[in-house]
């Protein structure tokens, strides 16, 4: 994997969006998401955009949304990026203040804030107004502190680890409901939903068991500040960061480094290749045998480093 591949397509990209007319005369920050967001992407990587509205009293106007998003969708095709899921329609503008407010309601969920809330906080990388990315970070990580100064000494950020399993859970349930939902006899289908379940197994995973582990591996009080430093890292620098900081698990961290590894090798190519090889049972199960047992290594590193006694908060 080269890191700075992904680095500099985002400085490229940020340069290009900055000039974009109706950026200037709102209150917008854009992020990206996934292999991007990570630092992990490839030239057969696509991008995921999100766009947040910081200002809670004036909204961006439906006709600069367009604009922009018109102009994105020029920008991304120049630099031969794939074509936007959906049609383009996660092209969307999420506010701030709503994302706040709405933490736990039902528009949580039905309005995707709780989609947008925690790939902010768990694997962004700003685009466009990077000052702002950062404001809104700090916004996001806010309400799970209202307890703190009544705590200071022995506050856990179980609230925060709630949502982060929450979401973990979210996006295997959300897999279910597409592999269930329509059924189908299309041997491609099938193989489309397979490499789903891989990535799902390895970069979704890693994405927020990497931010747990920081977490649970803190000795004593973590504050809002810890929380944003830990959001500013990917979930490889965090996962190495653990080396750093807890002795005597060098081989625990560097097994799960190699399996990660394993898995990037083979889904950093074109994605027609990636589903010929998953086509091939054996391998498959191979592939599938691989992520079993890189949740395996990431439940023993938990156990291991868990000063917070994080699984046992989440268990009772």
């Amino acid at each position: 994997m080269d890191e700075n591949y992904s680095k500099l397509r985002l400085k490229e990209i940020s340069n290009r969006v900055k000039d974009i007319s109706q950026l200037k005369d709102n209150f917008l920050c854009i992020y990206t998401t996934g292999s991007y967001g990570r630092h992990e992407a490839s030239e057969n990587s696509d991008i995921d955009l999100f766009f947040l509205d910081s200002n809670e009293h004036k909204f961006t106007c439906n006709i600069d949304k367009t604009l922009i998003n018109a102009e994105v969708i020029k920008i991304c095709r120049s630099m031969g990026f794939p074509e936007f899921s959906k049609d383009g329609g996660y092209l969307t503008i999420h506010n701030i203040g709503q994302i706040k407010d709405e933490l736990g309601s039902p528009f949580d969920d039905y309005y995707n804030y709780f989609t947008a809330r925690m790939l902010l906080l768990l694997e962004s990388k700003p685009i466009y107004n990077d000052e702002l990315h950062l404001s809104c970070l700090k916004q996001v990580i806010k309400p799970y502190y209202i307890d703190f100064h009544d705590h200071s000494q022995s506050f856990k950020p179980i609230f925060l680890t709630n949502d982060i399993i929450r979401f973990w859970k979210t996006l295997c349930l959300n897999y279910e409901h597409r592999r269930k939902r329509k059924p189908s006899e299309d041997p491609q289908e099938k193989i489309v939903t397979h490499s789903k379940n891989f990535k799902l197994q390895f970069s979704r995973k890693l994405t927020c068991f990497s931010f747990i582990f920081q977490l649970a591996s803190s000795s004593g009080t973590i504050n809002e500040k810890d929380i944003l430093d830990i959001a500013l890292m990917t979930p490889l620098e965090r996962i190495n960061q653990l080396k750093r900081d807890v002795s005597g698990i060098d081989n625990q961290v560097q097994k799960i480094l190699d399996l990660y590894n394993w898995f990037l090798d083979r889904t950093q190519i074109p994605s027609e290749k990636m589903l010929e090889w998953l086509s091939d049972k054996n391998l498959r199960n191979v592939a599938f045998d691989k992520g079993r047992e890189f949740g395996d290594e990431l439940f023993n590193l938990l156990q291991t480093i868990d000063n917070q006694d994080i699984l046992k908060k989440l268990l009772i």
